[in-house]
């Protein structure tokens, strides 16, 4: 019998996680050698496959976006449950496309910071899903 097939918010779960984990590991390097611009790239990355597991759990259809803000919005409008801290986030919508092409921070107090807010939305959202899976 053929394996189970993963649904569309597990692939997109475990995508986010790759990328937290990616930006978690990079963080503990003594001397990062990797540009700042992809640490937070990763971030931006990591917010929208979590937001978009949920709203594929909700079984929302919705458009191809990479904007954090509208996203939210998409979640808002189906009734679908946010962390009160989720705004935080929209400041990462830059590095979804200019962020690799440009330096926009160079601050990696600042990734350390969404970091811990990143961990605490995929409890978040795993919370949901895993509740009622």
């Amino acid at each position: 019998m053929p394996g189970k097939f993963p649904r569309q918010y597990e692939i997109l779960l475990k995508k986010a996680d790759a990328d937290l984990a990616l930006v978690q590991y990079v963080l503990t390097l003594e001397d990062k050698p990797i540009d700042i611009d992809i640490v937070f790239f990763h971030l931006q990355q990591a917010v929208e496959k979590y937001l978009k597991a949920l709203i594929c759990y909700n079984g929302v259809h919705f458009e191809k976006i990479h904007d954090i803000d509208k996203i939210i919005t998409v979640c808002r409008n189906n009734s679908i449950d946010l962390p009160e801290y989720i705004e935080v986030f929209i400041e990462l919508n830059p590095y979804a496309v200019e962020g690799r092409y440009a330096v926009i921070s160079d601050d990696m107090d600042d990734a350390e910071g969404y970091a811990k807010l990143l961990a605490q939305l995929r409890v978040f959202v795993a919370e949901i899903i895993d509740s009622e899976h």
